[in-house]
This record gives C-alpha cells, structure tokens and sequence, in this order.
C-alpha cells in the first residue's frame, strides 16, 4: 500500500487502508485510490514515535489511543555493518533486516535507492499491515521470514519508483489520475503503465479480466496494479515473459517494467508457474534471490 493511501483513509473517513504488500488484499476493493506522495509528515512523525501499524477498522479516536500506547522496539547491535546504505543502517532496525533492506535496495533499479529517505522496520506481533510505500518511505514488518520481508521491500519499493523515481511536469496537462491532492501530469512515464489497464484509479479498461493482472491485487487500483508487477517482475520475471508470449497486455506491461524500469536487469528466478487461478499476491510466491548487491 502506498502512504498517503493509508493517510487519505485516515483523514477522510477514520479507517485507514493496507495492502498485502502490505496486507490491504484482505479488505475490500471499493474506493478511489490516489497515487501517493504522501503529505505523509504527520503520520511519519507518528511512526518515529511509534512503530505501531494502526488496525484496518480503527476510529479515528482509536488511532490517537493506539499510538499513544504504543512503545517502539530499540535493538543496537553490538557490531552495526558499516557498509550498508545510510537509510536501512538504523540502531533500532535488526541487523539482519538491514542487511536484508541492504541487499534488496543495492539490487533493484536505482529509483527506488535514489528517492527512499526513511526506512522504518515494525517490531510489533500480528501487524495490521505488512508494510507501506510512498514517494520516500516504506515501512515493512520484521514479523515475517527472511524471503517475505525482502519481497515486501520489493514491492514497496515499486511504490517509490512510481511515486518518486518517475515523475511528471506541470508544464502537461493534468490526467484523471492523481498522487493524493496533487494531479499526474500527462508526461509522468507512469501513465504508460496505468493505461495499460486503467482509464482511471477507479475504473479498468474495457475487457479487463483477472488473466490481465499478475496477482489478483494487482486489480485493486493502478498503483497497486505498478508495484505488483514490479515485484513480479523482480521475483518472477521468467513466469512473467511466459504469461506476456500468450497475453498482450501482459506483454505491454511487461515491457513497460523490461525497457522503462528494469533495463533487462535479474536478481532473482523461480520455478513458479501460474494456473488457472491467478495468486492474489506477489509477495507471497517461492523465489531464490541471487544478486548479491
């Protein structure tokens, strides 16, 4: 789920949204969903005072109560790597989750490094949320094995390359789409992607159906649709090619992620391979990681 997503939900109407990325797959798929660039200075500084992951149905009221209970979990490890990027190498991260972040970031496409600002890891047993993504922040859960987390970092970092690394002008003119309050503009290289499958964050093309998607929530939005096969991408990228010989908008977004974002760049393969029911999140396939940095 992307930040200001989860603050939009907040703000507008007391609940706040998640995605499997971060969990949000197990909500309902209603709604606008703006591509976010999160106005997220007021719930960052929520989540450096506390690492709390607000529950998907809690009330406003509730919120204020949750954070203010809440204690965020110190670890200082005795011999913190000296190497890893400034971002993850935090005193109150694992150092197992900071090498893990580490290896993640140094391996995808330079967008993500280059635009993420503050990395939180969420301590806290049975999180409502996986993990979050805007133009500059993502926290993820250390909750979850070793290969979820670093495939939770991969698609949240899918939201801070469509968020962030890929931007628009405001000498264009705006698009029905948005990133919270703020319009996408008809140059930002996203809107190639988006109109793959979506005339606007709430309504597919025509003919769209769930063979058109990489993972079931894929379908939720076009943001959600961007990180997932972005994940896809990184983690599945031969199942990805396959799906693309025999699907032609499979094939468009494929080669959106191949020429626009990755380069042809691999950094991790898997024996995976779709059946007829579609997966409802990327995160959760088998995959072996095999860049080192």
């Amino acid at each position: 789920m992307n930040l200001s997503q989860f603050i939009i939900g907040v703000s507008a109407s007391g609940k706040q949204r998640s995605h499997p990325g971060c969990v949000r797959g197990l909500e309902d798929r209603a709604g606008a969903v703006q591509k976010s660039h999160v106005g997220c200075a007021a719930l960052l500084l929520l989540m450096i005072i506390s690492a709390t992951m607000i529950p998907l149905t809690a009330s406003a009221a509730s919120v204020s109560s949750s954070y203010g209970k809440s204690k965020r979990t110190m670890v200082i490890p005795k011999h913190a790597p000296s190497s890893l990027l400034p971002v993850v190498n935090q005193r109150d991260i694992h150092e197992k989750h900071r090498i893990l972040a580490d290896r993640v970031l140094q391996a995808l496409p330079s967008f993500c490094r280059d635009h993420l600002k503050n990395f939180y890891v969420n301590y806290e047993k049975n999180p409502a949320n996986r993990g979050l993504g805007g133009e500059s922040t993502m926290i993820i859960t250390g909750n979850v094995p070793d290969k979820e987390f670093m495939a939770l970092v991969t698609h949240e970092c899918g939201h801070v390359t469509d968020f962030g690394g890929l931007r628009g002008s405001d000498a264009m003119q705006p698009t029905p789409f948005a990133d919270g309050t703020t319009p996408i503009y008809g140059d930002d290289p996203s809107m190639a992607f988006y109109s793959i499958s979506w005339l606007s964050p709430r309504m597919m093309q025509p003919n769209m159906n769930d063979a058109d998607f990489v993972s079931g929530y894929a379908e939720t939005d076009p943001f959600e649709d961007f990180s997932e096969s972005f994940a896809f991408y990184a983690l599945q990228k031969k199942e990805f090619r396959r799906l693309a010989n025999n699907n032609p908008i499979l094939k468009a977004k494929y080669n959106f992620m191949d020429t626009v974002v990755f380069g042809g760049k691999e950094v991790a393969s898997s024996h995976y391979k779709r059946g007829k029911n579609v997966a409802w999140d990327v995160t959760k396939l088998p995959y072996v990681w095999h860049a080192k940095r």
